[in-house]
């Protein structure tokens, strides 16, 4: 996450991308009033991310807890049954002719088939290449090379490393092949993009600007998230530190897609947005957090929440005036046991969660 200051703002994005929300809860996250005394945001948390020793905070959210838990639940009356007529247990039950009442047939009530929410599939543009001399690209299955108006120029077989570079005239040269200043690389059957030194998932876009070369992978958000959360937390974190880094992540990626850093791109991937590295930084952690809060951001009266954070209470109270998220507060509260939720809800008070949906 940046270390640059930022102010803390949020943007609506109903009209831009067909975009709306649905809370996944009915209040905020937490309410600010329990977290505003239990907390103290410039608290100053261990930076070791491994350490799971609790801090003053952790200790008032357990005192919280402890009173929370005191209040007397009102106790429920013990259900009594009709009392059985026994005063001729032995006497046997005689037919008659006579016809029985029919018993009332009940109405089944419909019950509403639950459906399966899936995250809508939203493309991020990542500057993953800025300024470059050269490049080696290179495609996990065979790629073909295609300029902006979908003409395919040159094939591209798998398993080879080629140099791209710009030359004089602004246009890029991959390999001995000269062409237009912007071109895609698009991998077949599903395969992956080796550009510099790291495998990406989606497509690149290369662009020549000025005998440099600028690579933009366009991805999936949520293989994004994936990769954003391996490179901004550790990967043995715990899960629900993991997920609130998750939930966090994609509420700021998509406040850039909405106010995009560039014409060309809607981020880069370094500290100065969010730490991306492709596929090196994908895990099995990081991947079920983003799979187990799918579409899931922060929501503050039916806009987006650039959800900042850093490492510590102390760059998060230097780098953004103390709004953000402390990711070693996070790991120290989840080693606690204290879920995404309640993170999220201490660390961005008056908020709520929100899935989102695609306008019909």
């Amino acid at each position: 996450m940046s270390k640059f200051d930022r102010k803390n703002r949020i943007f609506n994005v109903f009209g831009r991308f067909g975009i709306w929300f649905i809370p996944i809860l009915s209040a905020p996250l937490l309410s600010a009033f329990f977290f505003d005394r239990a907390f103290s945001p410039t608290s100053t948390p261990t930076t070791d991310r491994a350490s799971t020793s609790a801090n003053s905070n952790v200790a008032g959210i357990s005192q919280w807890e402890q009173e929370a838990g005191s209040k007397q639940q009102p106790k429920s009356q013990p259900q009594t049954l009709n009392s059985l007529n026994q005063s001729n247990p032995n006497k046997s039950l005689r037919k008659t002719n006579q016809k029985q009442p029919k018993k009332a047939k009940r109405k089944r009530q419909q019950v509403a088939k639950k459906t399966q929410y899936s995250a809508p599939q939203l493309e991020i543009r990542v500057a993953i290449a800025q300024d470059a001399d050269s490049l080696t690209i290179g495609s996990s299955t065979p790629a073909q090379v295609v300029e902006a108006n979908g003409k395919v120029l040159r094939q591209l077989p798998n398993g080879q490393a080629f140099a791209a570079q710009s030359d004089s005239s602004n246009n890029v040269v991959i390999g001995n092949a000269r062409l237009p200043s912007a071109v895609w690389i698009y991998p077949q059957k599903g395969g992956t993009i080796y550009v510099g030194d790291r495998w990406y998932r989606g497509k690149v876009l290369l662009v020549a600007q000025k005998q440099k070369l600028l690579a933009v992978n366009y991805v999936d958000l949520e293989h994004y998230l994936a990769s954003v959360v391996g490179s901004e937390m550790h990967a043995s974190a715990p899960t629900e530190a993991l997920k609130a880094q998750a939930v966090a992540a994609r509420s700021y990626a998509l406040v850039h897609m909405v106010r995009p850093a560039s014409s060309w791109f809607n981020l880069g991937n370094t500290q100065r947005w969010q730490v991306y590295k492709g596929m090196n930084s994908e895990y099995n952690t990081t991947q079920k957090a983003v799979k187990d809060t799918a579409g899931q951001i922060i929501s503050y009266q039916g806009g987006v929440v650039e959800s900042l954070y850093a490492a510590t209470d102390e760059i998060v109270q230097k780098a953004h005036g103390g709004r953000g998220m402390s990711q070693t507060g996070a790991y120290q509260l989840a080693a606690q046991g204290y879920n995404y939720l309640q993170i999220l809800g201490h660390y961005y008070p008056g908020t709520a969660t929100a899935r989102l949906e695609i306008k019909p």
